[in-house]
């Protein structure tokens, strides 16, 4: 099936969309944090939010935190190979990088490619995920111009509650963890060790690729998490989470002789890799009206990758290369004017360091911002600003303008403005004999509005986007030959995300669909017009499902439309329609048993040219969790 969709995939779409409502279920409704950095209902927020709890991500049946985004609305993926190879996200078409990723409310990313390693975010020591869509520079600084998907790691409740999960499957697949929590009114704890590793596939699966070597490129990932916070009194708490995670990656490479000639293809080439966040935080209650939060955390990105010596000594090679970022805030939440007002200052220091040496090694980022939400009647105003001084390129500014009207109690409709920028990543300023300190940061202009439609059992939505992007970084070759970087581009991104999700006593269902329009709109470029690369103009996906108290069932079906692989238009890649079932079965007090089968008909697909995806792949789980 190399079409986009075909028309089996649009006749599943259409039945599944115009299912009845058979039952009412009332819901305990989502809190979001990351829309306004303020607490608020999820039916509140003027944006295009989504949440996933730890029961959303473990019902969607998936092993890994790209799986889970590649699922969500208004998101596209891109995977160099299969599990824990080099994920890129493509979230409203902007470009991999232009999204902010953060734990716990740390940043979280390499600071020389400009970009997170979601790869290697065990989704096994996640608590929720929060997907905010659209620029929030305003909120968070640079990097946010498609937007923002904040983890929170695994936290505790009062009691104790231990659990265990093993699984395997095939690939040789395996997937276990094991978690404790607990505590009282005052004090809790969480602590999650897990384990995965996966023989993969391989890597690159064209034979003509210069780099191609027919073996499997295995993964494996173990990680390691732990919460815990204190109520020391009515006014103070204080706590602290961290995160680590230890991988290893194997993928086709080659070496690159005097002569340009591509060999030692059967090398072990392969990276290891470590990546975490943790900080320590206290909340404060001043008064009844002013509540402050004091933050500070740091997250690393470090990486080991091994080549050999030459064509004909397979000694290994090692080179490093590390991202470490501290992060300290103030926040303050006050009520006063009619709603909450907001105020903060942060500070965000990033440190590269390895055996790559850059002429600037270390940048600093010192904010203010100011927040305002308010809801008059039926109207919910939201108004954002933020000041960011960077250490290499200066000041930047940025706002959001957001409202929102309450029809009834079903229907919201609303709409929101908003500037984001990016900094140019240390790669882009300063890799040797190749980097560009004359960079300027990519900024962009955004628009959006959207109608929601909520009940107990229905939530539906439509958001259309539209989202200008200038100063685009690209590396291009010089007439000397050699590749550098510079501000040669622009884009526009236009697009409407439809969405649904419904539930009953028994049946479950929904879908999503995102048309976009990713244009390359640069000046004078013999790619304006194009379509930017690896964003396809369809994609959506639709869920059906059984529920009851001891078992769940679902089986879904995720589309992807047809995509060029270049900027130029000339390598297409085919669309894509892969059906995924998972399910569960509680067969006794504490213990369940988990399966899910990916890729049920075995599709072959690629989201970059020549790399390779698992085929038909599944697992089969037992967990042990005493109530």
């Amino acid at each position: 099936m190399n079409i986009s969709f075909t028309k089996s995939y649009l006749l599943v779409l259409s039945a599944l969309s115009t299912m009845p409502v058979l039952a009412e279920v009332t819901q305990l409704e989502d809190v979001v944090v990351t829309a306004t950095r303020i607490a608020q209902p999820a039916r509140e927020v003027i944006g295009d939010v989504t949440v996933l709890d730890r029961e959303a991500i473990a019902a969607q049946g998936v092993s890994s935190l790209p799986e889970v985004l590649a699922r969500q609305p208004g998101i596209q993926m891109s995977s160099s190979g299969g599990p824990g190879k080099a994920t890129s996200v493509f979230m409203r078409g902007t470009n991999n990088g232009q999204t902010l990723v953060l734990i716990d409310g740390i940043v979280y990313g390499s600071a020389t490619l400009g970009s997170a390693s979601l790869q290697n975010i065990p989704v096994n020591q996640i608590e929720r995920i929060e997907i905010l869509r659209g620029p929030a520079a305003s909120l968070y600084g640079g990097g946010a111009i498609g937007g923002v998907i904040q983890i929170f790691t695994r936290q505790g409740s009062a009691g104790f509650k231990p659990s265990v999960e093993v699984g395997y499957g095939n690939y040789n697949t395996i997937d276990a963890k094991a978690s404790v929590g607990g505590g009282n009114d005052s004090t809790t704890y969480s602590m999650t060790v897990a384990h995965f590793q996966t023989d993969g596939t391989n890597a690159i699966v064209n034979p003509k690729h210069t780099s191609f070597y027919a073996d499997d490129d295995g993964y494996t990932n173990s990680s390691l998490s732990f919460s815990a916070q204190h109520k020391i009194n009515q006014d103070h708490q204080v706590g602290l989470s961290a995160l680590g995670a230890w991988g290893e990656n194997h993928y086709d490479g080659s070496f690159l002789t005097k002569s340009y000639k591509n060999v030692a293809q059967s090398y072990d080439y392969r990276d290891e890799s470590f990546n975490g966040s943790g900080n320590v935080w206290l909340k404060t209650q001043f008064t009844p009206n002013w509540q402050s939060k004091l933050q500070a955390g740091a997250s690393v990105d470090d990486s080991k990758s091994y080549t050999p010596v030459s064509e004909k000594n397979y000694a290994d090679v090692t080179a490093k290369i590390k991202t470490q970022q501290n992060q300290l805030s103030w926040m303050n939440d006050v009520k006063m004017l009619g709603g909450n007002v907001q105020l903060g200052l942060e500070t965000l220091e990033q440190e590269v360091s390895g055996d790559t040496q850059f002429a600037v090694d270390h940048r600093r980022v010192n904010s203010a911002l100011a927040g305002y939400l308010a809801h008059y009647a039926d109207f919910t105003v939201q108004l954002n600003g933020r000041s960011d001084d960077n250490s290499q390129y200066g000041r930047q500014n940025t706002g959001t303008v957001g409202l929102s009207y309450q029809i009834n109690d079903d229907w919201v409709i609303g709409s929101t403005m908003g500037t984001a920028f990016k900094a140019p990543s240390f790669n882009d300023l300063y890799w040797p004999k190749q980097g560009n300190p004359n960079l300027k940061p990519e900024d962009s202009n955004s628009k959006e509005a959207f109608i929601r439609f909520a009940t107990n059992n229905l939530n539906a939505s439509v958001t259309a986007y539209y989202n200008k992007v200038n100063n685009l970084i690209a590396w291009a070759p010089t007439s000397t030959g050699v590749w550098l970087p510079s501000n040669i581009g622009e884009a526009q991104l236009k697009g409407v995300t439809l969405t649904s999700d419904w539930q009953s006593e028994m049946y479950i269902a929904g879908f999503s669909y995102d048309y976009l329009n990713a244009e390359d709109a640069t000046a004078g470029s013999q790619t304006k017009g194009k379509q930017l690369a690896r964003r396809a103009k369809n994609s959506g996906l639709v869920y059906a499902g059984l529920q009851s108290k001891v078992w769940t069932a679902r089986v879904e079906v995720q589309a992807q439309g047809q995509r060029y692989n270049d900027a130029a238009n000339k390598q297409s890649l085919a669309g894509y329609g892969l059906t995924n079932i998972a399910a569960s079965w509680q067969f006794a007090k504490d213990w369940s048993l988990n399966a899910r089968i990916n890729n049920v008909f075995d599709k072959e697909y690629e989201t970059s040219k020549d790399y390779g995806n698992l085929g038909v792949n599944g697992l089969l789980s037992v967990r042990w969790s005493p109530k």
